[in-house]
């Protein structure tokens, strides 16, 4: 399944990383891993005009969770047009790159940012602070690197370094020997949504669910999400589309007077229908074929579910959901139990595999499904 922008908006192209220079108009996106396309495709739909004719790349130099935009011009609505997205964390003005190389890494980081700096604009009257992602097998911490390349910066700038009321987040993101430098616009993460009031620890974050809606197509028709948790997907959906009607629900008492709250101060509530059943329950609650799609997000195993047999849960999910479904409608969801919900699908037939592909969320790798009603 195709995820890929419009080719009009945006080409992709290999070692776009080599064009950085401080003055290259560049955007970095961050997203959970194995999103990197469906970030690339919203950037072209928000961003439109002021990235068009530009080049992306997926993961570059190898870097997880990224994607890197050149716009063939610097449009002053980029910024503005890339802070409405909802499939990214962060969004990062990259400087340069460069390779960790001899037995002091560390030093080397400090070196170069001491001479080479930022290598573009930086207003220096004001304080700042080093952010740092690691990714591979390293000798050094994250924070040794904050530390050493906090060092660097102040040795060529002067400035003031306060962690928590600073002017500029440089990013000094690593990636098993290549260093990537930059300047954060974001102070937090854009999937954290202001509604947020009830967060169980297994919570979906907002960007994955938005992701979940975008492979379900869900621009218009009935949809239902029988797990909802805190509400991240029907709230998502409610933001979505105008035209979504929306049905929630969740066995969990808790779950629902949670979800019921973060609902209200997304300002969502007359979009969601809110109930409190078991999903064993819709059998006898929804008459068959009632709606068009099912989002959710069931229960992993890894944080909740624990003993479950999840073969049998899985035939008892794949069930209600062809109940639910009308012929065609569109199932999607996230599994940790791989195998096991193929073989659950293969035995009873109801629905047709459209797409599959594991992501990163949260320090764990579950699946998503995209799946067609037969």
């Amino acid at each position: 399944m195709s995820t890929s922008p419009r080719g009009e908006v945006l080409r992709h192209q290999q070692h776009l990383v080599q064009q950085l220079t401080g003055e290259t108009p560049a955007l970095l996106l961050t997203t959970d891993a194995g999103l990197e396309d469906l970030v690339a495709a919203e950037a072209a739909d928000r961003l439109g005009s002021a990235i068009k004719g530009g080049l992306y790349e997926r993961r570059p130099r190898g870097f997880h969770g990224r994607v890197l935009i050149l716009p063939p011009r610097l449009d002053p609505q980029m910024r503005n047009l890339a802070l409405q997205m909802r499939s990214i964390h962060h969004i990062i003005e990259p400087r340069y790159t460069f390779q960790l190389a001899g037995d002091e890494p560390l030093e080397q980081i400090r070196c170069t940012l001491r001479e080479r700096g930022m290598e573009g604009e930086l207003a220096t009257d004001g304080a700042f602070r080093v952010t740092s992602h690691r990714h591979g097998e390293h000798t050094f911490t994250s924070t040794d690197v904050q530390r050493f390349a906090g060092a660097g910066l102040i040795d060529r700038y002067g400035m003031g370094v306060d962690l928590v009321d600073f002017d500029h987040e440089i990013r000094v993101d690593v990636h098993n020997d290549e260093c990537l430098v930059g300047i954060q616009w974001t102070r937090e993460r854009l999937s954290k949504r202001s509604w947020r009031r009830y967060h169980p620890r297994a919570s979906l974050r907002a960007n994955v669910a938005y992701a979940l809606l975008r492979f379900a197509k869900a621009d218009e028709g009935r949809l239902i999400d029988p797990f909802c948790g805190s509400g991240t997907i029907p709230i998502e959906a409610a933001q979505y589309s105008d035209t979504l009607e929306i049905c929630a629900s969740d066995y969990s008492e808790e779950a629902i007077t949670g979800a019921r709250d973060n609902i209200a101060a997304a300002g969502v509530a007359p979009r969601i229908e809110l109930e409190h059943h078991d999903v064993r329950r819709l059998l006898d609650v929804h008459a068959a074929g009632s709606f068009d799609l099912l989002v959710t997000n069931p229960p992993y195993g890894i944080r909740v579910g624990q003993g479950m047999n999840f073969f049998i849960f899985y035939l008892r999910f794949l069930h209600t959901a062809a109940h639910l479904l009308r012929p065609g409608g569109r199932l999607v969801f996230l599994a940790w139990k791989r195998g096991i919900v193929d073989k659950a699908n293969q035995q009873q037939g109801y629905f047709k595999r459209l797409h599959a592909r594991v992501i990163e969320t949260g320090g764990i790798y579950p699946r998503m499904y995209v799946m067609e009603r037969r």
